[in-house]
């Protein structure tokens, strides 16, 4: 029988991704006629969480059609 191990470090990644992932969004639907740059964008959403794990939830949000990127400036998907 073979026991698999949960390594904490990663546990922690996914969850902070996971709530950067929800700030970005959340504060994308609060002004959803804006288009942020992406740098401004993550810095506005960021509450304590790495750069690597915002840059992360950035990239799957836009891989997963949730929000859209014209250039450098990141909204809502419609």
């Amino acid at each position: 029988m073979t026991t698999k191990t949960t390594d904490p470090l990663a546990t922690h990644l996914t969850e902070e991704i996971a709530e950067a992932r929800t700030a970005l969004v959340a504060l994308c639907e609060s002004q959803p006629e804006r288009a942020w740059p992406a740098y401004e964008l993550k810095t506005q959403a960021r509450n304590g969480w790495s750069a690597g794990a915002m840059s992360l939830a950035l990239s799957r949000l836009l891989d997963d059609g949730v929000l859209r990127a014209d250039g450098d400036r990141i909204r809502l998907s419609e």
